[in-house]
């Protein structure tokens, strides 16, 4: 999976409506694409979800905004 900067500032304008600096969004696409690709190689059982997956992005989001 490739993160870029483009791509993780639209993920905050989007989920948290926050606008990040270039350098720091590319600090975190560093930081994901990391995390992405170390979670990538571990083995899950079928049908558990990674702590960092989608599923539980979304809902942390919506849980974020149901508290603003």
């Amino acid at each position: 999976m490739h993160v870029n900067r483009d791509s993780v500032k639209a993920l905050a304008r989007e989920v948290f409506e926050y606008d990040l600096a270039d350098e720091a969004a590319e600090s975190v696409a560093r930081i994901l694409g990391a995390m992405t690709n170390g979670l990538a190689h571990l083995e899950v059982p079928h049908g558990s979800q990674l702590p960092f997956g989608y599923p539980k992005l979304l809902a942390e989001s919506q849980r974020l905004r149901q508290r603003a």
